[in-house]
């Protein structure tokens, strides 16, 4: 239709509706209100019809019982890296509680006479190695108190439930070399040794001459040989011998270090004598 023709058909229905306004009866008009619907019903009907088919194949629809909504690519990489922590945090929890037991059955009958303890924190103050641990009935923490570990001795008590480690500086034990051969303990023909603690997890024997030293080496064990210590505890691990040589300032004299074979510092539970 071209735009013309157009034009006149539009100027043509004006025309009519102006008519009808002026000459149709207002009774006549009164009796369609409120019948619009009635009046519209072959448009809206269409109209409706197609709005329904597109909604159903298109609008949103209600899930099934047990059903959940698909969710969107952030919200799941968000929930995923959540997951991934608890996974990483329940994992480590589950190695500690393994570790814990694998140590716990490593010392056997001890553990009719210690009771495992948690440890609160490490001494801070320079030059001073310790444990402070937490409150626990039926244990004694009197000072001199036998404290013990996993891998052997760990120190022993001191007032306000702190535990002297072995490594702390001038912590003095009597003890006995030995190495493990064929899954059998062979100790080793030497005086006993003085093992004195020097600090940062380490201890040092320097009263053997080095004829009497020629038989230790390093990977060698020292294990507890002092009587101011309960029977049990006898040939349980002190440390394991780091080197062996001459002493700088008495040539004639072996300085032998023996360190523990877990770092005392970072124990977070101990074994406390019951009383």
């Amino acid at each position: 239709m071209s735009q013309f023709r157009f034009n006149q058909l539009f100027v043509v229905l004006i025309l009519l509706g102006l008519l009808g306004s002026l000459g149709i009866s207002p009774a006549i008009t009164e009796r369609a209100r409120g019948k619009e619907e009635l009046l519209l019903y072959p448009i809206v009907k269409p109209v409706r019809v197609i709005a329904g088919m597109f909604h159903s194949k298109y609008g949103r629809k209600e899930l099934p019982p047990g059903e959940t909504e698909r969710r969107k690519d952030p919200e799941l990489a968000s929930e995923n890296a959540e997951l991934r922590e608890q996974v990483v945090f329940l994992t480590q929890q589950l190695q500690d509680l393994r570790l814990v037991e694998s140590e716990r059955k490593h010392l056997g009958p001890l553990l009719e006479y210690f009771k495992p303890v948690s440890v609160i924190a490490g001494d801070a103050t320079p030059g001073r190695e310790s444990l402070t641990i937490l409150p626990a009935s039926g244990v004694d923490m009197s000072p001199g108190t036998p404290v013990m570990g996993p891998e052997g001795l760990v120190g022993r008590m001191v007032e306000g439930r702190r535990v002297r480690l072995i490594t702390d500086k001038d912590f003095t034990i009597e003890g006995q070399f030995g190495r493990f051969a064929d899954g059998q303990w062979q100790a080793l023909a030497t005086p006993k040794p003085s093992v004195k603690g020097i600090g940062n997890g380490q201890m040092r024997i320097e009263n053997l001459t080095r004829k009497e030293a020629e038989p230790i080496l390093p990977g060698d064990w020292v294990v507890l040989s002092d009587a101011d210590y309960p029977e049990i505890l006898k040939n349980r691990q002190v440390g394991q011998v780091e080197s062996v040589r001459a002493m700088p300032t008495k040539p004639l004299y072996a300085e032998i270090f023996v360190k523990p074979r877990l770092d005392l510092r970072k124990l977070r539970e101990v074994l406390v004598m019951r009383k």
